[in-house]
């Protein structure tokens, strides 16, 4: 369990406030969820209640879901989302939030003194109750994210009922926590009238569940000259994240003399397609022994993700003492420090990919160098502890706020 220190403004509170984490579980978020429940466990300025809308879901909950999942326009092009799929599908979630806030009260007897939603649809069925009980919105980004990265084309019309609907949770909410300052950037400039209300704080790693004594054993492995070094990819959407990329640069690099490259997905790749210098690792579950397991035996990661609002496998490479290979790509050079960290790339160039992978596959002591200087910042960067004590002192600034307007 992870030690939290107590919140200054604890003394205010009469009471230590109830809080009810509401997670979307599903993809990234399932970990931030579990992140949550780790950090607010025994937590000495509040009581949490955690409610994954992932698990659970009754014959009703996968009727509303179908019916509001219906697709009525094409899946790609122009005319997709012209049919507001992702916000019915956003709706979805929200009304499943709302409901699932109600039966946790009924099931303890009593209300929740703040709501945290994670991230800002879980809150689109609770407008209404935002403007009772104080409430929490954390993000790691909006909208516009979705909007960049769908075609250009009459179906970016459809995003306009997300954008109203963010702007309505981000309105009622108290208080905004935004992983990344490129997110809270963004906030205040769609929404000017919320970005007082915004704080920054990234997503937490427990370092010591990485042990630091790896870099030193990965020092020791590849100074024979015989030793291949070892390239690391870790993401379960391939195309998304980049995998196309990596494979090309590899092949065009001419890699498979000096380094070996594990591949960790489950993605349906043809094993049988890959050169014999590219290894597929699937079935990994992540914080599990053989997940550790492979981070602490690789020497290098690389992931050219093409779409990428935060990147929490980043902050995992950083614990584990590896440099990285990335794009310079919206929050990803707050995590990864370009020069010193590990090297960033601009999306679709190739051959900036090779060029940043030769330098950290001939030169060990680089490798070395930036592996140190990446567990070192992340430590402070994303301390455990530090995010404990600002989500505690958030949670009591907005119940003794919402306590003198009432």
């Amino acid at each position: 369990m992870i030690a939290a220190s107590v919140p200054r403004e604890c003394a205010a509170v009469a009471t230590v406030p109830s809080v009810l984490f509401v997670n979307s579980g599903i993809l990234g978020h399932k970990a931030v969820a579990r992140i949550l429940t780790a950090l607010t466990t025994g937590h000495p300025g509040l009581r949490g209640e955690h409610e994954d809308l992932s698990g659970a879901l009754t014959l009703g909950d996968r009727a509303i879901r179908r019916a509001l999942s219906l697709r009525l326009a094409p899946s790609a092009g122009p005319y997709a989302n012209l049919d507001f799929l992702r916000w019915r599908q956003e709706l979805n979630v929200g009304w499943l939030a709302a409901r699932r806030i109600r039966a946790v009260e009924q099931r303890l007897g009593k209300p929740f003194d703040v709501l945290h939603f994670h991230p800002q649809a879980t809150a689109y069925g609770s407008l209404f109750r935002m403007t009772r009980t104080p409430s929490i919105v954390s993000i790691d980004a909006t909208t516009r994210l979705a909007i960049e990265e769908a075609n250009a084309g009459p179906g970016h019309l459809g995003y306009r009922a997300s954008v109203a609907h963010d702007g309505a949770v981000f309105r009622r909410a108290s208080a905004i926590i935004s992983t990344s300052s490129w997110a809270a950037r963004d906030v205040a400039a769609r929404y000017p009238d919320c970005g007082s209300k915004v704080r920054v704080l990234p997503y937490p790693i427990d370092a010591s569940l990485f042990d630091a004594a790896w870099i030193a054993e990965r020092a020791a492995r590849t100074s024979s000259d015989r030793a291949a070094v070892r390239v690391l990819f870790v993401g379960g959407d391939f195309p998304r994240k980049g995998g196309a990329e990596l494979l090309s640069a590899w092949q065009r690099g001419r890699f498979a003399g000096c380094a070996e490259l594990n591949l960790v997905t489950d993605w349906p790749l043809a094993v049988s397609d890959l050169p014999p210098s590219i290894s597929l690792v699937g079935g990994i579950t992540p914080y599990s022994d053989r997940w550790f397991d492979v981070w602490r035996h690789a020497d290098l990661f690389v992931m050219p993700t093409r779409h990428e609002a935060f990147g929490m496998v980043f902050q995992e490479a950083a614990a584990a003492g590896l440099p990285v290979v990335a794009t310079n790509l919206r929050a990803v050079p707050e995590i990864v420090q370009d020069g010193v960290t590990g090297l960033l790339v601009q999306p679709g160039d190739e051959e900036g990919l090779v060029r940043a992978m030769r330098a950290l596959v001939d030169s060990s002591a680089l490798r070395e160098q930036m592996g140190r200087a990446a567990r070192a910042r992340i430590e402070k960067l994303a301390d455990p502890r530090a995010y404990s004590s600002a989500l505690g002192e958030i949670v009591t600034h907005v119940v003794t706020a919402h306590a003198a307007h009432s």
